[in-house]
């Protein structure tokens, strides 16, 4: 608004009234709120494509343990096996959030497959696909029964859903940074998890078989390092 005294005009700014504010500081939260929950969604980010010869994962026995604060979790991590994956990234999902432990200390979920899954991934549509934890395909596809020896079996131990926990930082960072057709190796420990927040506790148990089916068949590994291989 102007005014005008003795011959000058003055500009009186307005104050924004508190209430506005508020509400202002209410809708840009929920701009940020959605973006996060749409950003949980965005995922499958990269090319589908074959590899061949990718060896089984390296499986050891391991001892020791490590532990973790994250946002307000106190996370106990117990080693029990080292682990030595080389893969093909068939899918990827990203996490954000605080409220589950899950999602506070693992970005992201990683599918995996070696072998002639690896190798057969663009002749063979698999439709793969993550749910909240979860990985799934398709296997509607007649060759799957011609050129896998075992079928669907055979699918399911040449191929996994890997929780990552990162070890630091840098870690997280690459971690971040896969993308399904990536060619990666990725070392470190399959681990059992035990955290606590305001007096509740949580636990987390990975697979150490390659053969198992449905829930509790998802590794989850605390990765050391990660290597794109091309």
């Amino acid at each position: 608004m102007d005014e005008t005294f003795q011959g000058y005009t003055y500009k009186i700014k307005k104050k924004m009234p508190l209430k506005r504010k508020l509400l202002l500081a209410v809708l840009i939260l929920l701009c940020i709120l959605l973006l996060l929950f749409v950003a949980r969604e965005i995922y499958d980010i990269g090319e589908r494509r074959s590899i061949a010869g990718i060896r089984d994962p390296i499986q050891t026995p391991a001892d020791g343990r490590t532990h973790i604060s994250s946002f307000g979790f106190s996370v106990n991590i117990t080693y029990e096996y080292e682990y030595d994956i080389e893969a093909l990234v068939v899918h990827t999902r990203r996490y954000f959030g605080f409220t589950q432990m899950s999602d506070a200390i693992s970005p992201m979920d990683v599918g995996l497959a070696w072998g002639k899954v690896a190798e057969y991934n663009e002749q063979i549509d698999f439709g793969w696909e993550h749910g909240d934890r979860y990985l799934k395909f398709d296997v509607s596809d007649p060759r799957v029964y011609t050129v896998f020896d075992g079928g669907v079996r055979y699918i399911c131990s040449h191929m996994s859903n890997n929780h990552l926990i990162p070890a630091d930082f840098g870690i997280s960072h690459k971690i971040k940074m896969i993308r399904r057709g990536d060619h990666i190796r990725l070392k470190g420990y399959l681990v059992s998890v035990y955290g606590t927040r305001w007096g509740k506790e949580f636990a987390w148990e990975s697979s150490t078989s390659r053969t198992d089916e449905g829930n509790g068949a998802c590794e989850v590994m605390y990765v050391t390092d990660v290597e794109f291989l091309d």
